[in-house]
């Protein structure tokens, strides 16, 4: 079994993973969303998860952006769910300073509780900055029960150039743990508490020039495969284009091939148009595609971004999107989805998560 659940998460990602044995998972968490994706977390683990069993094999926070982080300090300063982490990775500011290794304030109070809780931060990484260097094969971990993580960025420049902003943004502070938990215990949003769709042009919006995005928290995203019984999923986070199409590439150097066989893709920065390229979803072979937003604030996922994996993801293409919005319930029109043979599914109001079986 390898299972994606996603989670509703508001405008961020929140994506709780189970492989194994049915009866009982690994479980990995990737992101936690905006902050009241606390509730959905929460009521996933009390309603799911037995108390003797409430834990995860492995927490990625893979980037500073408070809609991947915010409801990861709400989580971690949360005792009374009474969950395990045997693993968290996140490039916080003690591996950010790492010889040069980040919202950085979040990243702080994230950082903090993680030291007080003693739950190991980058232990596959011996403690230290997870990025991907420069030259040799990509860095591959194994997670108990048989998944192996493949790690395609970040780069240690673009932790260096992310180290740049976190120290503007908390001067002297940065790093200071013990300022970073006075600071959280005054913020009560973390403490813990008991139409018919128009027509559209899939072909002119595929083609849309595009403008990549160059946001440095972004580009510092974890990014990674993870591989399990066969099957593989490509967590993209946030990361731009800049980042993702060279190190495909050298991933296909690596293993031989012309395309990425994947079993699914959690699509860029929410399906954004300055974060998904028709070159990038060109060097993949892959069938489902996750796209995690609730439409809020920034409209995502944006129509030039689904337009893309509509033409250049192959035929039979499918689409999960975790919202019933106007910016998803376009794609789910009859006519678009026969003339160009692809699939859609949307999580419905009444469902808590969007379940997808590799």
């Amino acid at each position: 079994m390898f299972k994606i659940r996603m989670l509703p998460a508001g405008y961020g990602d929140c994506l709780w993973v189970e492989y194994g044995d049915p009866a009982k998972p690994y479980r990995l968490l990737i992101d936690a969303g905006t902050l009241p994706t606390y509730k959905e977390i929460r009521a996933r683990v009390e309603q799911d998860l037995p108390e003797r069993d409430r834990r995860f094999d492995l927490f990625v926070v893979t980037h500073i952006d408070n809609d991947h982080i915010d409801a990861a300090v709400r989580l971690l300063n949360s005792p009374s769910l009474d969950v395990a982490y045997k693993q968290i990775w996140f490039n916080g500011w003690k591996q950010l300073v790492d010889k040069d290794v980040m919202g950085p304030h979040q990243g702080e109070y994230l950082t903090a509780l993680i030291e007080q809780q003693e739950i190991p931060l980058n232990r596959s990484f011996r403690g230290r900055a997870a990025f991907v260097p420069d030259k040799g094969k990509l860095p591959r971990k194994k997670l108990p029960g048989g998944m192996t993580i493949t790690l395609l960025a970040p780069t240690l420049g673009q932790l260096q150039r992310l180290r740049t902003e976190w120290k503007k943004a908390l001067g002297p502070d940065a790093g200071n743990s013990k300022k970073a938990l006075k600071k959280l215990a005054t913020l009560p949003r973390y403490k813990d508490t008991l139409g018919p769709p128009k027509a559209l042009d899939v072909k002119a919006l595929a083609d849309t020039p595009m403008k990549p995005d160059t946001a440095t928290p972004n580009a510092s995203s974890l990014v990674f495969i993870a591989e399990y019984d066969g099957k593989r999923c490509l967590f993209a986070a946030d990361a731009n284009p800049q980042t993702l199409e060279p190190a495909v590439d050298r991933l296909l150097q690596e293993e031989g091939h012309a395309r990425l066989s994947l079993d699914g893709l959690k699509v860029p920065h929410h399906g954004s148009k300055h974060n998904v390229s028709s070159a990038f979803i060109q060097k993949l072979n892959c069938r489902k595609y996750l796209l995690s937003s609730s439409g809020q604030r920034f409209h995502h996922p944006d129509p030039e971004a689904v337009a893309r994996i509509i033409r250049y993801g192959g035929p039979n293409a499918h689409l999960y999107f975790n919202y019933d919005s106007d910016q998803t319930r376009i794609w789910d029109a009859r006519p678009l989805k026969s003339k160009h043979k692809y699939h859609v599914t949307i999580r419905r109001d009444q469902d808590p998560t969007l379940d997808i079986e590799l």
